[in-house]
């Protein structure tokens, strides 16, 4: 018994000693500044010390830091705690030491994986040797599925059937070979969910509460197949110039917002939004430039005024392409072109001219005519892919040096400012001056310079103009449309067109002396538009709409106009217009209105209007002249 006990006696107090010598060994490395990794405060760094490097070299003012945390003017525009660390009161600074903890602290392993990018480049900036990220499964699998070589913004152009796309869509894309060498092109996409008609509630949900955002990876043909030839809108792809690293730290932002959740909202935090954010992590100087709204047209002029923009590639729709190209050809020409296509002949080029550019022309506008057929189910597959053969073979036989480039005043990086505020001075019969104080925050009239359309249009968001008696003082609403569209597409042989319009909001009606009332409105109509001329379009609108004044009421008001488009920046409308029961009453009026625009450079825009209206027994005149600053 004595004995069994002095063996286990002495077994623990073997034990004891290894025990206790083992702790003054991990004492003895602690008092080194080595600890298991298991307790480690730091992994082979001093955060600490990391920090006071990172304060003492004012990373926290870098305009990188600012982008790849979403900042504008040091404020968050995406308010998540999973990609703010410092919430519920970030800052720069304080984001940057939570950053330098998260990476190189207790949780450096999994906080690699959440912020690879902030990891490159602070690694770049504070001079560290760059930490393991193969175990970042999520990372790497984007990587692998989405390769990069080659980045791109990507501008969809406005779709006027749809009030959610009035201001375009801008995503990005990559594309690169595949670990097997295959060329692969993806869509990275972020957006909200915006497929209704309830306008109203769109609105109130995208500016007031907003609304859930999402992240998409997709195959790009699947973009190009729904905006190209189901919405018959244009891409315009505007590759990036980025180097390696450059590239490196966009593709790992990515994934950092892959695993955030953001809100949007229409004014200030939309899709182009966050894609500035991404290109400025490269290009910083985008954030140098306040912008009221961002818009898709902003940032990529905003990119193309950085230096970022190395290439511009444009995927047009055939609609798109049929309209460029028929005009530049003789009227005879193109109707021969239309005819044998619909008839499937493929003698289009006249031997006497085989290698003119007239023929090669014509050429693309039966492939581009071919094409719009077949989208719009007027040819079969079988018909349109052998009539499509049969053009590329001609082309390629003879016309291997030529090619159709989009004309420059169509690039929206060249298109006018989407805001703009004016001032103007009112004369009306009778001696009433007015001075009147408007903003347009979003888009474009119908008086503005449209050249980057095929046809002239304006859209209109929150449209609001003030009014001021200047003999009474008296302050009034001349108009607040919510949301307006009006397209003016001339028809064409080839592919018809509709014109027509929208609106909503508190506009002006005559009142009993044919003076400007306003009353809540909403208004839609549908017609036709022509162009005699390369420069002038006449169009007539059926419009329709109901109003609420004292009560409600519902009205007609058909439109017949004409636009002529002229020289030294100017551009004429006459209108001719009939309102049957204008705020309810039963006295129709009509309207007669000339408007007069010149465009000046930096953004000044000149316009000036006559009206007439009159009713049996009365008329009155009216004179306005207008000062707008686009910006």
């Amino acid at each position: 018994m004595l004995r069994w006990l002095g063996q286990g006696g002495f077994r623990a107090a073997f034990f004891v000693r290894v025990l206790t010598g083992l702790a003054g060994l991990i004492g003895l490395m602690g008092v080194l500044g080595w600890v298991p990794p298991a307790r480690a405060q730091v992994v082979g760094h001093d955060v600490p010390a990391l920090q006071a490097m990172a304060r003492a070299q004012g990373l926290a003012n870098d305009p990188v830091w600012a982008a790849l945390l979403h900042l504008v003017h040091g404020r968050p525009t995406l308010e998540d705690a999973g990609f703010l660390l410092s919430m519920p009161n970030p800052s720069a600074s304080s984001e940057l030491d939570a950053t330098i903890e998260a990476l190189y602290g207790v949780r450096s392993r999994e906080m690699l994986c959440r912020f690879p990018a902030r990891h490159a480049w602070l690694t770049q900036r504070l001079g560290l040797p760059a930490l393991p990220l193969d175990h970042c499964e999520e990372l790497q699998e984007f990587l692998r599925r989405a390769p990069a070589d080659h980045v791109a913004l990507v501008f969809a152009s406005e779709n006027l059937a749809q009030p959610s796309s009035m201001m375009g869509h801008l995503f990005l894309k990559v594309a690169g070979p595949d670990a097997q060498g295959v060329e692969r092109e993806h869509a990275i996409s972020f957006y909200t969910d915006a497929a209704t008609f309830n306008l109203p509630k769109l609105l109130f949900d995208s500016l007031v509460i907003g609304k859930q955002g999402y992240f998409a990876l997709s195959p790009y043909a699947q973009d190009v197949s729904q905006y190209v030839e189901r919405e018959q809108r244009t891409l315009w792809e505007y590759e990036l110039r980025l180097d390696e690293a450059q590239r490196t730290l966009v593709r790992y932002h990515l994934i950092e917002l892959k695993q955030s959740s953001f809100t949007y909202f229409f004014h200030r935090h939309n899709c182009a939004t966050l894609i500035k954010h991404i290109v400025a992590v490269a290009w910083p100087g985008m954030l140098s430039q306040d912008t009221w709204i961002d818009t898709p047209k902003d940032i990529v002029k905003l990119a193309s005024q950085a230096g970022a923009v190395e290439t511009t590639i444009v995927r047009a729709p055939a609609r798109w392409r049929v309209r460029a190209i028929a005009p530049a050809l003789p009227a005879g020409v193109a109707d021969r072109v239309r005819e044998a296509v619909q008839s499937g002949r493929t003698d289009i080029v006249d031997p006497a001219q085989a290698a003119s550019r007239q023929s090669y022309l014509s050429l693309e506008l039966a492939s581009a005519y071919n094409q719009y057929l077949h989208e719009h189910e007027a040819r079969p597959a079988a018909d349109w892919r052998s009539y499509r053969d049969a053009i590329e073979a001609l082309k390629s036989a003879t016309y291997a040096d030529y090619a159709v480039e989009a004309m420059p005043r169509k690039d929206p990086v060249k298109s006018p400012q989407d805001s703009q505020v004016r001032l103007g001075f009112k004369h009306q019969q009778g001696g009433r001056r007015q001075l009147t104080v408007g903003v347009l925050p979003v888009s474009h009239t119908l008086a503005d310079d449209n050249e980057q359309y095929f046809g002239e249009n304006e859209l209109r968001l929150f449209d609001t103009e003030l009014r001021v008696d200047l003999d009474t003082g008296r302050v009034g609403l001349e108009r607040f449309t919510i949301y307006a569209a009006k397209s003016v597409l001339p028809r064409d042989a080839f592919t018809g067109g509709w014109s027509g319009q929208f609106k909503v909001g508190w506009e002006s009606q005559p009142g009993r002396e044919l003076e400007d009332r306003t009353a809540l409105l909403m208004e839609g109509g549908l017609g036709a538009a022509w162009r005699p001329l390369s420069d002038v379009d006449v169009y007539a609108l059926a419009n329709a709409g109901l109003g609420v004044r004292h009560g409600g009421y519902g009205y007609v008001n058909p439109v017949i106009g004409a636009i002529v488009r002229e020289v030294y920046g100017m551009k004429s409308h006459l209108t001719l217009s009939h309102i049957d029961r204008p705020l309810g009453r039963s006295e129709g009026v009509s309207e007669v209105a000339f408007t007069q625009s010149k465009y000046f450079a930096e953004g000044y825009t000149l316009v000036l209007q006559a009206s007439r209206r009159f009713t049996p027994g009365r008329q009155a005149d009216a004179v306005t002249a207008t000062v707008k600053r686009l910006f």
